[in-house]
């Protein structure tokens, strides 16, 4: 899975609107494009995950790659 995936699947379930995770970020409303341009970007840089998934509540976490991913949560990396 994408980082940009993980951030349209974390916004589906908590069922926060475009409109207002732009406003959380503090991006104007006339740079709308530039959540859209994030949320189909295939590389995004670990910063710019880390501030959309603050917003929404949620974190980074490194964990072996023999780990399961707990309950609710994504793993992005190389769709292999």
């Amino acid at each position: 899975m994408k980082a940009s995936e993980a951030i349209r699947e974390v916004i589906k379930r908590k069922d926060v609107s475009q409109s207002v995770l732009r406003d959380r970020l503090g991006i104007p409303k006339e740079k709308s494009s530039t959540l859209s341009q994030r949320l189909r970007q295939d590389n995004m840089s670990v910063d710019k995950l880390n501030e959309m998934l603050h917003v929404l509540d949620y974190k980074i976490v490194i964990v072996p790659r023999e780990a399961r991913v707990s309950e609710g949560g994504f793993e992005i990396g190389r769709v292999e």
